[in-house]
């Protein structure tokens, strides 16, 4: 952007997306997870590698407790893993691992995914991999 002045160059955030206005907010909000910027969310989430995220709320608990289960987490591990703040989504940690329930349909998958991806850049996570399991439509006879 040669001969274009500093003051009309696009601003980026921490993803290196242009947002000029992200440079100026002092806390951020997730709404939908219930969580802020300034609610020690590397102290809560930063070590997290893997986060499964599915349709269901049932489905994502009972995702969890298998792996309490497979993990032989003490009663008290197992009492503390659910990280749910709101109704829209659950939110179940496992050690390093995020079971998360997305809701039915694209735009709630996208409300979680992107609210999801600012929280795991806000707790430093290091390169986590986010998997997708359930049911899925398909074309078939019929």
């Amino acid at each position: 952007m040669d001969g274009v002045p500093d003051s009309k160059r696009p601003r980026f955030n921490s993803n290196g997306l242009p947002n000029p206005h992200l440079s100026d907010m002092s806390r951020d909000n997730l709404y939908h997870l219930g969580y802020k910027t300034d609610d020690g969310l590397p102290e809560l989430f930063g070590d997290v590698q893997v986060v499964v995220i599915g349709g269901s709320p049932n489905r994502m608990k009972s995702f969890a407790l298998f792996l309490a289960d497979q993990m032989k987490l003490s009663q008290n591990e197992i009492e503390e893993m659910d990280k749910t703040k709101t109704d829209r989504f659950s939110i179940f940690k496992v050690r390093q691992v995020l079971s998360i329930s997305h809701g039915m349909g694209v735009p709630s998958v996208t409300i979680l995914l992107h609210e999801l991806c600012k929280l795991l850049r806000y707790a430093k996570c290091d390169n986590p991999c986010i998997i997708r399991i359930g049911t899925s439509g398909g074309i078939g006879k019929l």
